[in-house]
């Protein structure tokens, strides 16, 4: 596959694996640290993150192809009632279902990936720290596709995704507190 294809094809699954890499990234995150904070235990928080990880990635992968066929659908359906021509670019459903599920699996393994080297207690930090990098990394990537400010498009993927992120956090400490468990 040459540049200007390959370009092609990212471009036309921008959707998928943008959206897949940042809610994994931070639904994986804020899920496990809440998690993390409220169990102190490595077992519940690698538990818990996979069975997320993979009921979610499947989630999303039904979802965006569901979405995705219906749009096509109502697209087909638009033109031929105003006898236009339909557009095939298109995406195909398989395809984006396919190409979501892929970057979801792939974005959350970032959040995890400490808990499985460190102490629960200390990993919490380097997932988040890890999670933050990737996630501006996502934004910065994704500005070169569109020829928006690479750095403003970082950040602007790294405050609005940790803003999410920070409510497991908030959640587990709560929970936590409530029940008397000493982090």
């Amino acid at each position: 596959m040459d540049g200007k294809r390959l370009r092609h094809e990212i471009v036309d699954s921008m959707r998928e694996i943008v959206f897949g890499l940042e809610d994994s990234l931070v639904s994986t995150l804020g899920a496990i640290t809440g998690i993390a904070v409220g169990t102190q235990s490595t077992y519940v928080v690698i538990l818990s993150g996979l069975v997320i990880l993979f009921a979610e990635a499947t989630s999303m992968s039904a979802g965006s192809y569901l979405s995705t066929k219906h749009a096509r659908e109502a697209e087909l359906l638009f033109h031929n009632r105003k006898g236009l021509k339909s557009d095939e670019e298109v995406s195909h459903p398989i395809r984006a279902g396919i190409v979501m599920g892929i970057f979801y699996l792939i974005g959350g393994i970032f959040p995890l990936f400490f808990y499985f080297v460190l102490p629960v207690e200390q990993a919490v930090l380097p997932a988040i720290i890890l999670t933050a990098t990737v996630l501006f990394v996502v934004g910065y990537w994704a500005a070169s596709f569109t020829k928006t400010s690479k750095i403003r498009s970082g950040l602007e993927m790294l405050t609005v995704s940790l803003a999410a992120a920070g409510i497991g956090y908030v959640i587990g400490r709560l929970v936590a507190s409530y029940f008397g468990v000493e982090v």
